[in-house]
């Protein structure tokens, strides 16, 4: 069940700071200057064409190899999409998440790669920059539209995330095998479950915690925002197999 909280509107964190400098970097750089697509659906465009470009060195590196290193990182760090959604003025957010809707972007990861083939049947091969560029922005205007409608119906910014992101449902195929993960250090939790309220993910992190467990959880985005909202300051970010055996690193993030 989905409980209220209280948030204050997002104000510029490190960690938004760096989804506002990425989502500028892609747009000025690949995007309107580069003309490349480097989103899954131009993998399929490619493999019909024979080529190779930018957008399957980029889905190798963040979002399938990248994610056995540092997680769904790209996600909580250096998304175009979700930098937007992030600055959404949402303050009441509803917390708890809809286990049942999580299979829906793993459909919506079928489609953003069946569509293509069937384009491509069609006689209709994305490759030009211009063509690219099109096939980008009708791409992201519809993720853009989706992820706000779903923002304001549902208080909570990362819900086309959690839902909907083809992406992410491609991300959690490695993600839990992770090196790189949120962990307890050497001091005592409280559970007070402040890490699970500032969660925009709403991964049960206190469960890991109990268990004794890293968390593993495929939703989990690498945020850090539980470990900066820590008031005993007993998680961290950490390499290794178990939990609570790692130094405190401390609010670092």
């Amino acid at each position: 069940m989905y409980r209220p909280v209280n948030r204050k509107s997002p104000g510029i964190s490190t960690r938004l700071a760096f989804l506002l400098f990425f989502t500028l970097y892609y747009w000025s750089i690949h995007f309107i200057s580069g003309k490349s697509n480097l989103q899954l659906s131009q993998i399929v465009f490619d493999i019909f064409a024979g080529v190779f470009t930018g957008a399957v060195t980029h889905v190798a590196i963040a979002k399938f190899f990248g994610p056995l290193l540092f997680g769904r990182g790209f996600c909580g760090w250096v998304c175009w999409n979700a930098s937007v959604f992030e600055m959404l003025p949402i303050r009441n957010a509803r917390k708890g998440i809809a286990e049942k809707r999580l299979i829906y972007k793993y459909v919506v990861l079928i489609i953003a790669l069946v569509i293509p083939g069937f384009l491509i049947a069609a006689g209709y091969i994305i490759r030009s920059p211009k063509a690219q560029f099109e096939w980008l922005l009708i791409e992201n205007a519809l993720i853009y539209l989706i992820g706000i409608i779903l923002a304001l119906v549902l208080g909570d910014r990362r819900a086309f995330c959690k839902y909907l992101c083809p992406a992410g449902a491609l991300m959690t195929l490695t993600s839990p095998r992770s090196i790189l993960k949120i962990e307890k250090n050497h001091l005592t939790c409280s559970n007070c479950r402040r890490c699970e309220e500032v969660c925009p993910m709403d991964v049960p992190i206190l469960d890991y915690i109990k268990e004794g467990q890293r968390v593993s959880h495929p939703e989990c985005i690498l945020c850090t925002e539980c470990v900066n909202s820590c008031p005993r300051n007993c998680l961290t970010v950490g390499i290794g197999k178990k939990s609570d055996t790692t130094p405190e690193f401390g609010k670092s993030f």
